[in-house]
């Protein structure tokens, strides 16, 4: 089917090809629209937008001390491996040695939160090449994973632990931020903004399903 305008003929996959592009874009132009609307006198300037919107200071992060029961607690959720930094100490040999340990590391960690101040030898990673698929004699098929120590990971918990704390109960992230966040997964963002784009179209709303080996599909 070819569609005909005057003396002009136009294929039909063009056609289609330009119900694909525009529909794809209605989610992006609802959107937009909806953030200029709330800025119209400064839509271009982000810094503006975080003022307007967030006009209390939120209240200074502080890093309360660890404890050994917190330490053993995050050493026991670390998942049993092997493989190890340059400090050859992997996670399976810090869980046996954890109880003998957890002393001097509480020390270490206390210091690190009250002076700011990350150990060097905890930033040291060891960069191996991992092969993905096919020929190991080609370079391209490997791809670099980096090692970090076992102990590392247990300060980078506590901080984060202190960090997201801080961040949910200021209210410091938006409801629309969705990954890495408890409660909260891909398919709720799915539905945000599928339910979005149906409240705000007024008119009947073309769907454009993405698929895999078939392209874009309308429906």
């Amino acid at each position: 089917m070819e569609v005909v305008c005057s003396s002009i003929t136009i294929p039909t996959y063009y056609v289609n090809w330009c119900h694909n592009i525009n529909f794809s874009l209605v989610a992006d132009n609802l959107i937009t629209k909806s953030f200029f609307e709330k800025n119209t006198s400064n839509e271009k300037d982000p810094l503006i937008y975080l003022g307007q919107n967030f006009t209390q200071s939120s209240p200074p992060l502080r890093l309360k001390n660890t404890t050994t029961h917190e330490i053993s607690k995050i050493i026991q959720s670390l998942k049993c491996k092997d493989s190890y930094g340059y400090d050859e100490v992997s996670t399976r040999i810090l869980k046996i040695s954890a109880p003998y340990i957890l002393s001097p590391l509480t020390y270490i960690f206390n210091k690190t939160l009250a002076t700011g101040i990350f150990p060097d030898r905890l930033k040291f990673s060891e960069v191996k090449p991992l092969l993905k698929k096919g020929a190991s004699t080609e370079f391209s098929n490997y791809r670099p994973i980096s090692l970090l120590t076992s102990f590392s990971k247990i300060i980078e918990k506590i901080i984060y632990i202190r960090l997201y704390r801080h961040l949910n109960v200021n209210n410091i992230l938006v409801n629309e931020q969705f990954g890495f966040r408890e409660k909260s997964s891909t398919e709720m963002a799915t539905h945000y903004l599928l339910n979005t784009v149906i409240l705000r179209q007024k008119k009947f709303c073309g769907w454009s399903v993405l698929r895999p080996t078939k392209g874009i599909r309308l429906c």
